[in-house]
Parts: C-alpha cells; structure tokens; sequence
C-alpha cells in the first residue's frame, strides 16, 4: 500500500538535505585481476513524490588513483565523469544514467559507462523505520569492451528495502539479477557472462549537517552460457563527504575489490579491507540540479 504516515516522512524530510535524497558516485577501478567497473553506490531517496521535484538529478566529475608508480604496468589514474537526469510522478519514477572516463596512464582510450534506463516504484512503508521499492531498468551498450563483445542489451531486476533507525542513520539492503544478451556466446577464446546476481548493503551516517559518511559492500555471483558458475567478485567501498553549499558535495573515498575463487577452481583467497593490486582512491565533486 502506499506510505501514509506523515509523521515518518517529516521526520526523514528533515535529516535529509537535497544532495542526500538522490546520491550515487559511480567509480571506475582497475585491477590488473578484475576487469571491469564497480559501483559504489548510495541510493537512499527517502522523500515522497509530493516533496520532491518533478525533474531532479545531479552531475558528479572525479579524478581516481591506485598508489603505483606511474611508470609501473598496475598504474591506475583516470578523469571521470557520470550523470544522472530523473523524472518523478505518482506513479513511481524514471531514471536515466550515464558518464564515462579518461584513463591518462599507458595511452588508454577514453570510455563510455554502459547507461541504465531505469523505472523505480514509488516508496512503500512497512513500518514506521522500514521502508521498500522496485526497480526494473536495462542496460544499453556503450562500454569500450561491451561494444567489443556485441552486448545487445542487459536487463536488471531490483530491490531496495531501506532501514532508518536513527534521525542520522541509514542502511539498506539491494538484491540485483541481471541478465546479459550478447549476439554471440563467446568473446574469441572467452566465455561470456549471462547471469550476475548481486547483494548490495549501505550504511549512511549523517555525521553532522555538512559531513556524512558512506561505507558499501557488494558481493557478485555470476553464471556463464554453459552455467557453470565464476569466480564470486566482492566490492567495498568507503566515502567521506562534505556538502560545503546547497546542492554541492566533495567527496574521498577508497574502493577496493577482489574476488572469491570458485571451490572448484580453488580457495577463497580471503578478504581484506586494503588490497594494493586492487585498491584505489578517489575525489569528487558532485553537484545536484
């Protein structure tokens, strides 16, 4: 059914400024073990229709470093850019996600992120701290190695249940099933990915009216065409931010990601908080619209 409590919505209404009711910061890693981007991302958009703006989004511009030499063949350094334009209604909401980067180490290419075209439902109430919505949105090609691959499309299915037990504080919880359609199965001598299924938690601290802080873990499992099942992939994420004027935030934070070998391929390797191979670091500046 739909949220009623009035009194719940006033009180999110008050420990969330603008720039926190749509906040995502999307960092590219590069791992000379893992390719591909991750995500860390804070989704919490605790606001009713009625509150919010008809139209609304953000533009978040980065700059992100690993901690090799620059001559060295790990060496990771890139500009990023990555946007986000959304339309609010009754009946849920439309969102439209995009950016790219510019690696500046090794004579890479720039790069586009693959977009996701996304329908959200409106939020729902369960309790008076818990709340839920939908999302049902699909990839489009645009990566460098998308396009390599004849990715067609890729359809993703969502949830996001959120918890509020303080004024100041925030979790919530994101399963994630999507499904890539690529005009062949296999990629020369590899073979692609078909299934990927994704647990997604986020702890927000609004620390004080200014500064927050955002720490993220995801976990990947993902299936290829013949469905035997890959290595499990892992990210985690660490954000300190600072709204130093309405609508504008600067942001550092740490990323680091890895994977769980598959027990028939080997053993975990284990998890752990700082990895030099597959950590990097980033500033951002984001400004919402």
């Amino acid at each position: 059914m739909q949220p009623t409590n009035n009194q719940y919505y006033s009180s999110i209404s008050r420990r969330r400024n603008k720039w926190s009711v749509l906040f995502c910061v999307q960092v590219m890693l590069a791992s000379f073990s893992l390719v591909g981007q991750a995500l860390a991302v804070n989704e919490f958009e605790l606001a009713t229709d009625a509150q919010a703006a008809k139209w609304s989004g953000y533009v978040n511009v980065g700059f992100t470093r690993n901690i090799y030499d620059s001559d060295s063949y790990y060496a990771y350094q890139a500009f990023n850019i990555d946007s986000r334009i959304d339309y609010k209604a009754n009946w849920g909401n439309v969102l439209f996600t995009l950016g790219g980067e510019k690696q500046t180490l090794h004579g890479k290419e720039s790069s586009f992120y693959d977009p996701l075209l996304e329908y959200r439902t409106p939020l729902y109430a369960l309790t008076d701290t818990i709340s839920l919505k939908g999302s049902l949105g699909v990839y489009l090609p645009a990566e460098r190695e998308s396009k390599l691959d004849r990715l067609q499309y890729a359809p993703r299915i969502a949830g996001y249940l959120f918890w509020s037990p303080l004024d100041n504080l925030s979790f919530y919880f994101s399963p994630r099933y999507r499904y890539n359609a690529y005009q062949y199965k296999t990629a020369g001598e590899r073979v692609l990915v078909e299934q990927q299924l994704d647990g997604l938690v986020d702890a927000y601290w609004q620390i004080t009216a200014n500064w927050y802080l955002d720490i993220s873990g995801r976990y990947r499992i993902s299936k290829n065409y013949y469905g035997r099942r890959l290595d499990d992939q892992f990210t985690f994420a660490q954000e300190l931010g600072w709204s130093f004027k309405p609508d504008w935030v600067l942001a550092v934070g740490h990323n680091n990601s890895g994977r769980f070998y598959n027990p028939e391929v080997g053993t975990s390797q284990g998890f752990e908080i700082y990895d030099k191979k597959s950590s990097t670091f980033y500033l951002s500046v984001t400004k919402y619209l």
